[in-house]
Parts: C-alpha cells; sequence; structure tokens
C-alpha cells in the first residue's frame, strides 16, 4: 500500500538524485511525430513494487539498489493542427524530483499555447496534478481536457475517503483540488469508444477505478500509450500477477496486465509506459510470460 510513510521515504531519497528535464526519445515522421518528454522521477522502497513479495526476491529481478527510482514519461503527438499531450505531469506539489515537464516542453520546443488537447489515463497526482500552473490557472489555456468519467467520478465523489486508506486522502484532496480548478474545462468521457478521431480510450481498469489506456497509429505503427498499466520493465512483464502496491484493486489490476501483454505482443504495438526506462518499445513472449525491449 502507498502509505504516507513510504511517501515521505521516497520524497526524502527524491532530494538526493534530482532528475533533469529532458526529451526522452522522437518517434515517427514529422508530420506525426511522438515525443516523449520527462517530467522528472522519484524514489520509492523495493517493497512498493510487490506486495507480499520478500525484498530480496523483488531486489533479484531489479537489482539491488533500495529505493528504486521510477521515471516520469509524459507522451506528446503532434499530427496536423493538434498537438495532444497524454497525462501532464505532477506540477509542483508532488515529490521533490517531479514536475519537471514544463522544462521539458521548453527543452522540445513546445509553447503550452500549442498544446490542443491532453487527455488523461487517470487522475493520480504525477499524471494529473500538473494541469495548473504556479498560479492554479489552467497550464495549457487553449487546450481539451479529457478523461474517463468513472475516474473522475470516483475521486471527486464526497464519499471517496471512505473508499481510500487514511494515507491516500491525499491523492483524493489533490485530485479534487485539481478538477477543481479546471472546473467545465475537464469534459468526461467514457471509456470503449474513440475521444478524438482514431485515438481509442481502452479500458484498463485496476491501478485506478477508471484507469484508461490510449491505442492509435502513428507512422504506420499500432501505438498504445499505457499510463501506469505496466509499470516496471521487468517485474509488469515477467510477473504480472505480482501487486504493486500503487494498484487499488490488485486482482483486477493482474487480470488487466495478462490481457494487455497478450494483445500488445500479438499485434506487434509500440508500447509507450509512464514508468517505463526509455518509455517506448515493443512487447514479446518469453517463455511463460513476456518481456519489454525498449526500441
Amino acid at each position: 500500500m502507498l502509505t504516507r510513510r513510504l511517501l515521505l521515504a521516497a520524497g526524502a531519497a527524491s532530494l538526493a538524485a534530482p532528475a533533469a528535464a529532458q526529451v526522452v526519445t522522437r518517434l515517427g515522421p514529422e508530420a506525426e511525430q511522438l515525443t516523449i518528454l520527462s517530467d522528472g522521477g522519484f524514489e520509492m522502497p523495493l517493497a512498493m513494487l510487490a506486495r507480499e513479495v520478500p525484498t530480496d526476491a523483488i531486489a533479484a529481478e531489479t537489482g539491488p539498489a533500495d529505493p528504486y527510482r521510477t521515471v516520469l514519461n509524459v507522451t506528446c503527438l503532434r499530427r496536423g493542427a493538434e498537438l495532444i499531450l497524454f497525462d501532464c505531469g505532477a506540477g509542483a506539489h508532488f515529490l521533490p524530483g517531479s514536475g519537471q515537464l514544463q522544462e521539458s516542453l521548453r527543452a522540445a520546443g513546445i509553447e503550452p499555447e500549442a498544446v490542443t488537447h491532453v487527455l488523461f489515463t487517470h487522475l493520480h497526482p504525477d499524471h494529473f496534478w500538473g494541469a495548473l500552473d504556479e498560479f492554479d490557472s489552467p497550464l495549457f489555456p487553449n487546450a481539451r481536457w479529457l478523461a474517463a468519467a468513472r475516474e473522475i467520478d470516483f475521486w471527486t465523489a464526497p464519499k471517496v475517503y471512505e473508499q481510500l486508506p487514511a494515507d491516500r486522502h491525499a491523492f483524493a484532496a489533490g485530485a479534487q483540488r485539481i478538477a477543481r480548478g479546471l472546473g467545465d474545462k475537464l469534459e468526461r468521457l467514457q471509456a470503449g469508444g474513440e475521444w478524438l478521431p482514431g485515438i481509442a480510450a481502452v479500458e484498463t481498469a485496476g491501478h485506478t477505478p477508471g484507469h484508461v489506456s490510449f491505442a492509435f497509429e502513428a507512422g504506420g505503427q499500432p501505438v498504445m500509450v499505457l499510463g501506469d498499466a505496466l509499470t516496471h520493465p521487468r517485474i509488469s512483464f515477467a510477473y504480472p500477477e505480482w501487486r504493486p502496491a500503487s494498484d487499488q484493486d490488485a486482482d483486477v489490476a493482474v487480470a488487466t496486465r495478462r490481457s494487455l501483454l497478450d494483445r500488445l505482443s500479438a499485434d506487434r504495438t509500440i508500447a509507450i509506459g509512464y514508468h517505463l526506462p526509455g518509455a517506448a518499445g515493443r512487447v514479446e513472449k518469453h517463455g511463460p510470460a513476456y518481456r519489454f525491449t525498449a526500441s
């Protein structure tokens, strides 16, 4: 479980290794280009990568470093007059080491006014809290902001605190603050259909109740922006049955991972993970499980 103690430990560790703003990678032709931008990163205890798995077993898969450092990748799709972001980072109020998106946008030559759409995989802090600037105004003033109705309903419900452990109440309070700041600009859509022409929201619940991933084509290749449906470059693929502490419904998340891995490997999809080093790669069958190979 993602507790306040673990978050504070992660935050303290992150102070020692701040991440630089950067363009992680670019994929595809200029007319339909994917640019993956860093929002920095933070560190967390190895124990968070899998509930009820001994730390030494986790370390055998990840290496001995504890805490473990995770990256934050924000995907940008430019096609014609559209400039689409998938999630928008943590902003200034999450863990030290995160919140680097504005600097990465500058490094990529992208002005906030040019962003036309922001599509959210889910409303966790490192994906949603970057929506507002330092003046609590929408960071991208000309954008449409799109999120799953089920996800919005969960985090903004008055009784959400009754459905969460006390140590995750800050997630709900932050989500409600950002949702209020966006106001009517935050559009509610249903998973399972196209949110924009050619971009489908695929239901990938488990990590959160309304988590979605986004499937589309770019440069003639199938692409899926995964959000947090797959979060570790080794464990999520080799051990999809392991249960990360950040998954809200662990059983549903396991089923989602297995289904996604089957689909991604069968379709030879370019998979883009918010927390995967290198961000983009392919999923391949590997014995009884899978492996991820970064592009």
